[in-house]
């Protein structure tokens, strides 16, 4: 568990924003074991504060949950890393007041098992994946007036190169600069895996995409492999995805086929 609190020149709700949309889903890409990972938001309105207690000197309550001891010292080993340290660090402080990190392992006793999942969530969680089948059938199809059935309009994305874009526009420039070069393509996507919190929810599903080349059918093809992670919100219109973040594997084949450097691959 993590009792942590936000930089002072940061509000609760960009904190809490960072934190589920940011934060959130590097901790999990790169540490490994999570069984769950929670965020308790300090509500002050309510709370019990004693008199002559100390002040209540940290924003949100993290709690990890790993399957036991093994998983635990992966998970230590895997942070103690030095590359993971300092990508995890250097996140932690675009919004952590990080000398005020207070950390610390605890056993749980007496817990009672997880509740069913409710016929809601169960429902969200099949919208989620009926997005991402739709998202396949898009591209394949070139339908680039139809990418708002699954990306809010104010997307923010990653495709591994360029960093961070927003805004539907650049979704479809993004999408389009490399698709309407090539010939036909056929986008897989499974291995999906939603967690549904009320209005949000993340997704991580693998894509395997295969390219052939424009009017050349039985020629060469070029094939990325690598996993989407997707957030969530619930709008008046569904839901839609507010963040992408495409992490590739490997690519192979012709690249000339997109006429791309696997580099600037999208």
């Amino acid at each position: 568990m993590a009792l942590l609190k936000r930089k002072p020149d940061i509000s609760r709700e960009a904190f809490i924003e960072y934190y589920e949309t940011r934060h959130a889903p590097l901790i999990r890409h790169l540490l490994p074991g999570i069984v769950d990972y929670r965020r308790n938001y300090v509500e002050m309105e309510g709370a019990f504060v004693f008199p002559g207690a100390a002040p209540i000197d940290f924003d949100v309550i993290t709690e990890i949950w790993l399957a036991d001891k093994a998983a635990y010292d992966r998970f230590t080993a895997a942070a103690a890393e030095t590359e993971i340290a300092r990508k995890i660090a250097e996140d932690e402080e675009n919004f952590l007041d990080r000398p005020a990190t207070r950390m610390l392992v605890v056993e749980e006793r007496g817990a009672s098992p997880a509740p069913a999942a409710s016929p809601q969530a169960l429902l969200d969680e099949r919208e989620i994946i009926r997005g991402l089948s739709r998202f396949a059938r898009i591209l394949d199809n070139k339908q680039w007036d139809r990418l708002g059935d699954v990306f809010a309009d104010d997307i923010c994305f990653d495709y591994g190169a360029g960093g961070d874009q927003q805004g539907m526009a650049a979704l479809t420039v993004n999408m389009r600069r490399f698709l309407d070069r090539c010939g036909g393509t056929q986008h897989l996507i499974g291995s999906i895996l939603v967690d549904v919190d009320g209005n949000r929810a993340t997704s991580r599903s693998y894509v395997q995409a295969r390219h052939q080349r424009a009017d050349d059918p039985a020629g060469p093809i070029f094939d990325s492999n690598g996993e989407y992670v997707d957030q969530w919100e619930r709008r008046a219109e569904g839901w839609r995805i507010v963040r992408r973040d495409a992490l590739w594997a490997n690519h192979s084949g012709d690249p000339m086929i997109l006429h791309a450097d696997l580099e600037n691959l999208g």
